[in-house]
């Protein structure tokens, strides 16, 4: 029974992810059970550590991807907490992830604890544009900011304000900030010169 238990694990970590479902299950669970509803102006946070998994091949800090796959985790819990999810079900709107801004001062050590906080800093017709700070507990030092856009897919041409609707803190679009604008610019002319480049 133990070794055919232990053969099905393995099984399961070969053919498929089986931590990163976990964790996504613990982010939205602990988040839905143990912890209250937040509005669209709020910032909502969750906890991880960086282990021999996360690390890069110096095993001295955190790997950008593996920062990339806790966003994951983040946006999930953000979401849930926000009642953005249920709307989605409701409108089948899907959501997927257009691109992502990394600027990282200094990188998360080994066995440092860390928190990601998310808060939804500009939406437009198409897109919600999520800040996230990566911060270590026992120094407070800010170690990465990334940005995130995520584009609302909806079946039936719904956009974003289909999505956040009757949402608390939907009422007042904040304004588009700078550093967004400098942003979206800058893939514009990215698409354009990959456009050119494809003629």
């Amino acid at each position: 029974m133990y070794t055919s238990a232990v053969l099905v694990f393995i099984f399961l970590n070969i053919i498929c992810d089986i931590n990163y479902l976990i964790r996504t299950l613990m982010a939205v669970l602990s988040g839905r059970f143990y912890q209250r509803k937040y509005s669209l102006d709020e910032t909502t946070t969750i906890y991880g550590i960086c282990t021999f998994q996360d690390c890069d091949i110096t095993f001295r800090h955190i790997r950008e991807a593996r920062l990339l796959r806790d966003l994951d985790f983040a946006r999930y819990h953000f979401y849930e907490r926000t009642g953005i999810y249920q709307r989605s079900r409701q409108l089948c709107i899907k959501s997927l992830q257009g691109c992502t801004l990394t600027v990282t001062s200094d990188p998360v050590p080994m066995f440092a604890p860390y928190k990601i906080t998310t808060k939804l800093v500009y939406w437009d017709d198409r897109s919600l544009f999520l800040e996230h700070e990566v911060i270590t507990l026992l120094d407070g030092k800010i170690r990465s900011v990334l940005l995130s856009r995520q584009h609302a897919i909806g079946k039936n041409g719904d956009s974003t304000d289909a999505l956040l609707a009757k949402l608390p803190g939907s009422d007042i679009r904040p304004p588009c900030p700078e550093y967004i604008e400098h942003w979206l610019h800058s893939m514009q002319i990215s698409s354009a010169k990959l456009k050119k480049d494809v003629k």
